[in-house]
């Protein structure tokens, strides 16, 4: 009947229209986007959504490359490329997510730079410890970690490595990943006595690829252009699918099978770590868990300050906003991190990228995280970049940490000594090596010289714990 056709369209519409107040009030009540709004305190710390989104892509295209580097390099011990991927993207994701829910800082975490190459070259390569009992390693160095965060410990630690020694970490660091990119491209060689290496042939298209490449991130860095690094990976491996060089004649770049497809299972990574190997093995793994543990301690408390101070989220004594929640999210990341089969993950400095663009808030970060998720899709294009689209990466990213030998103190001769000592060491022995013997000379020096009482108690256990090594190893 008409007239009750009528009313029932009309009881429709105001049903509808009913639904749609309610979920409207649901909108401005706080259990919707107020409750989101205050969980990440955006309008406090004077930002919005947009910004912070737009925030999180910036520091995700600066810090992509972690994508094709770390897998490559950890490779190098032995380790499935392909499930590398998976691996690091996993533990960016989560625990950048992590990150931003937690401590609400911007700070995006993944597998570090520098702690890779310790793993690989140094402790895997150099001490011949199987890759599953390093992945051992970094889950103890994790798990100390995690106990100075939260004990407020860290402190005598931190005191233990003068600050000479502590910057020729970084710098000590940055030369040896640079000279891994600069072999990689096979710019230099091996050659023979009394030469340490001898310039290889850079007229070959792969040393080529990598000089153009290396010239490109110099030029888009210095026009800030954001993700360069990022880009010139793209562009070289695109350049390479025309360079030859690869096996039989092929090209650099291999064409890749799929351009999307469903993330490689971790079948070997998962759960491989050997917990039991530095109890088993403790002259000779011990040392490697403190420079372990002193390089995620001194690169995440130097980022976080810093990154931190940029972003103006500091307290009335200039110090950064919940540090033990961001310490613990660090520590457990490390943890984690060896259960998915990587090396230390760490706060990553180009979270810069981010802050300059307006970041304040956790919520940036989570969007890292989630952009790192999706990542996950695109494994078969990130098997095919070849070692030279990403030499320039290496050096350029070597370049950067070595700048901090503006931070460097001449005016102690006994810490200045010790500290440069180191950094030459570490990129023509090992990581280790050059922190432990650089630390007793030190060590030494401040003894024979009547300044025993300015070392920490901490610095005298490292130098015997490094003795010890050195005595088990010969």
């Amino acid at each position: 009947m008409p007239g009750i056709e009528q009313d029932t369209s009309q009881d429709q519409a105001i049903a509808i229209e009913s639904m749609a107040a309610r979920t409207n009030h649901l909108r401005r009540s706080p259990g919707y986007r107020d409750r989101f709004m205050r969980w990440f305190c955006i309008e406090e710390r004077g930002s919005n959504l947009r910004t912070e989104i737009f925030a999180g892509v910036t520091t995700f295209a600066t810090m992509a490359y972690v994508l094709a580097v770390n897998p490559m390099i950890l490779a190098d011990s032995g380790m499935d490329r392909g499930e590398l991927i998976t691996a690091t993207a996993l533990a960016a994701g989560v625990f950048s997510i992590m990150m931003g829910l937690v401590a609400n800082l911007p700070l995006a975490v993944a597998p570090g730079m520098g702690a890779n190459a310790l793993f690989s070259y140094t402790i895997v390569l150099g001490l011949g410890v199987p890759w599953p009992a390093a992945l051992g390693l970094v889950f103890w160095s994790g798990v100390i970690f995690l106990i100075l965060a939260v004990t407020g410990v860290r402190k005598i630690m931190l005191n233990a490595l003068p600050h000479n020694l502590r910057v020729a970490l970084t710098i000590g660091i940055g030369l040896f990943i640079a000279f891994i990119g600069i072999k990689n491209a096979g710019l230099v060689v091996t050659a023979p006595e009394p030469m340490l290496m001898a310039l290889g042939d850079i007229g070959s298209p792969g040393a080529l690829l990598t000089i153009a490449g290396l010239i490109t991130t110099i030029s888009l860095m210095t026009l800030r252009v954001p993700g360069a690094i990022v880009l010139v990976i793209i562009l070289m491996t695109v350049v390479g699918a025309w360079v030859p060089g690869g096996p039989d004649g092929a090209s650099l770049t291999a064409t890749p099978a799929q351009v999307v497809a469903m993330p490689l299972p971790l079948n070997t990574l998962w759960l491989a770590l050997d917990p039991f190997y530095l109890w088993s093995h403790l002259p000779l793994a011990l040392p490697a868990v403190f420079t372990l543990v002193f390089l995620d301690l001194f690169s995440s408390l130097v980022a976080m300050n810093a990154l931190s101070q940029r972003a103006g989220l500091v307290d009335e004594h200039g110090q950064m906003l919940a540090p033990n929640r961001a310490l613990a999210v660090d520590a457990v990341a490390a943890i984690g991190g060896s259960m998915l089969g990587n090396s230390t993950t760490i706060v990553y400095a180009e979270s810069a990228a981010g802050i300059e663009s307006g970041a304040r808030t956790g919520l940036a970060a989570v969007v890292v995280g989630i952009l790192f998720f999706l990542s996950l899709f695109l494994t078969p294009l990130l098997l095919v970049i070849p070692a030279q689209a990403t030499a320039p990466a290496l050096i350029m990213i070597g370049l950067l940490m070595f700048a901090d030998v503006a931070k460097f103190d001449f005016s102690d001769s006994i810490s200045s000594g010790a500290g440069v000592l180191t950094l030459f060491l570490m990129p023509i022995t090992s990581i280790t090596d050059g922190l432990a013997i650089g630390l007793m000379i030190y060590c030494g020096a401040m003894t024979l010289t009547g300044r025993i009482r300015e070392l920490a108690p901490m610095t005298y256990v490292l130098v015997a714990v490094f003795a010890l090594y050195y005595l088990y190893a010969t």
